[in-house]
Parts: structure tokens; sequence; C-alpha cells
């Protein structure tokens, strides 16, 4: 049997008709998910909710991703309001969601995706909203009235779309990189592990089943590379552990990234902590073009040492890569998952 291969999310595409004819044909039997390929930009949606709210300002501070990224502004509540009196502008996602199912369901009458795969929703936390973009000793205050506006759009997506189809995938790199590495200062103090595991709990929590539900672990990837690299995957392993703890519903899969350079035993061994409940399914992303299936085929024999049992992708989406590679990356994550 093949390991299964999990798209995390993005391509180089301008469509999601693009994406399912490409990515259904080329991983049949091997994806039981596939995503629309992010091309609206998703990962941009929250900043412009937050600068239309009525309630939050510019509180004069900036923050970067790299220092080679432009600065974004941070906002604050207005003085004097209460967190339940801010009012949010629509994120969008339900919208570009449903658009993004119309176009896979065409893609599957036509045979390009195979009978039984779901349709994955790839979304970013509310707390990557939060947390990215508001001073951090707001953030406690600021996140459950987010997190309400933002998951009526989760419900609306919930409602329109077969519960057989969908699977959503919350995105978790503002905790890890911001929060946990304290990467934002100020923030790891507002947002320590227990309340960010809450918090995508809370997440996981409203996406009912049968919907699947599942958890990417990232680093960010903007301009293709991570904001910072893991020394190895501790951070991820405890943040996973600390939501297993308290999740009121099964989580279908969750993903972690593996550096195109970590085929080392330290990378990998915290991974004989992970508390992996059953059923759910463990993903790694160590599938690396640059490469190939040699420096894949390394990355795998040291990771069946801490976890025998696990699926293949890579590290994060592909929107930074060459159009022209996908089909290659594609047919390189089919022979990885062809590796026994």
């Amino acid at each position: 049997m093949s390991r299964p291969v999990l798209l995390v999310g993005s391509f180089p595409y301008k469509t999601a008709r693009e994406v399912f004819a490409v990515a259904g044909p080329a991983l049949r039997g091997y994806a039981a998910r596939l995503p629309d390929g992010e091309a609206q930009g998703w990962n941009t949606f929250p900043a412009a909710t937050l600068a239309k709210a009525e309630g939050l300002e510019p509180s004069g501070q900036t923050a970067r991703m790299q220092p080679e990224l432009p600065a974004y502004p941070l906002y604050r509540m207005e003085e004097g309001l209460r967190p339940q009196d801010i009012r949010f502008a629509p994120v969008g996602y339900d919208r570009i969601a449903l658009q993004s199912y119309a176009a896979f369901k065409e893609a599957r009458a036509a045979g390009e995706i195979a009978e039984g795969t779901r349709f994955q929703v790839s979304l970013p936390t509310p707390f990557a909203t939060i947390g990215a973009r508001v001073i951090p000793e707001h953030v406690p205050e600021v996140l459950p009235v987010f997190e309400e506006h933002y998951f009526r759009e989760v419900d609306a997506i919930v409602r329109a779309i077969p519960a057989q189809d969908l699977a959503i995938q919350w995105d978790i790199a503002v905790e890890i990189v911001q929060a946990l590495h304290g990467h934002r200062p100020g923030l790891t103090e507002h947002a320590p592990l227990p309340f960010l595991a809450a918090a995508i709990a809370r997440a996981v929590a409203r996406v009912p089943a049968p919907v699947e539900v599942g958890l990417h672990f990232c680093y960010g990837n903007p301009g293709g590379r991570h904001i910072i690299e893991p020394t190895d995957m501790g951070v991820m392993v405890a943040l996973a552990n600390a939501v297993f703890a308290i999740a009121t519903r099964p989580i279908t899969w969750i993903h972690m990234p593996v550096p195109k350079a970590r085929d080392d035993e330290d990378y990998f061994a915290p991974l004989r902590n992970l508390a992996l409940p059953a059923g759910t399914e463990l993903y790694l992303g160590l599938v690396h073009l640059s490469d190939g299936l040699d420096g894949t085929r390394r990355r795998m024999a040291t990771a069946k040492k801490f976890a025998p049992v696990f699926g293949v992708g890579w590290e994060c989406g592909l929107r930074a890569f060459p159009p022209d590679t996908i089909p290659e990356m594609l047919q390189l994550h089919k022979a990885a998952a062809d590796l026994e």
C-alpha cells in the first residue's frame, strides 16, 4: 500500500480549476483531499478585515515577518471600548470557498478528480489574524470576538458543502513562530501554549463531524522559505499534544514540516513523544524537489525510526514554485508515497 499524500494548500496557478485539472489526475489514488490553491491570496484577507473594523484603530506600532518584507500596522482597541462592541467586516472565506467548490464539482464531473476525494478548505486560524496584527496586550480580549465573527463564515461553508465532500484544515503558523518562538516581542506573555491550544481546540470544535478537520503546523512561507527554521519538532509536538488533550472531536490529520537539510535523528526525535490519537493521520512535509527522491528517501528513513506510519507532503504550500515545476513536484510526491 502506498503512503497517502497531503497538499497543504497554495499553488502558483491563477484559478482553482487549474489546480484541480493538474493535481486531481496526478494524485488519483494518493491524495484523499484536494485544496483549491488559494489563487485569491486568502492570507491577505484578514489584514483588510481589521483595517475596516469599527472599534479598532492603528496603534502606531508595526511588525514584519522577515527583515526584507514590508512592515505592517498593528491595531488596538479604541480607548474605552468593550471588546463585544467591535464590529468586523466580512473576511470572505465562505464566498471564495463556495466558488472553489463549484470548480471542484466541475472537475469531478469531468473525471479529473476521483470519486470520494474531498474538497479541502485551508484556513488560517482566528489567532493568526489577531496574534499577528493586534498589539499583544489586547490579543486576549479581541480574539474571542473575532473568533465568533470568523466562525460564522466557517458555519456557512459547512452548511453549503455536503459533509462527505468537505475537509477543513487550520493553518497554525503565527502560534508557532510569533508566539511560542517569540518572533513577536511580548506575544508569548499574552498567548502562552495553553492559551494557544485552547484557541486551536475551539477552531477544531467548530467543524462538525463528519466533516474532516486537519491541522497544518507551519513555520511560515513568505517568499518560499520559513520565517525561522525549526531546530527540531519539539515545539510542534508539544502544541499538538496540548490540543489532542482537550479536543472535543476527532482530528483527522496533522501535518508537520521537515526542512530539506534535516535528515538527522535530532530533528525527528521529539516524534517519540507525539500522543497521536487513534485514527489521526500524521503527515510529514519532507518531499523536496531540490534534492529529489534521494533526499526525500533519506529524510523518510530517519523519520521511520520515530514514527513508522506517516503520509508525505511538502513542508508548506506550493505558491512559490514556478508553475512549470508543479507536475514534477506532484510526481515526486507519488514516488515518495511508493517508497517502502
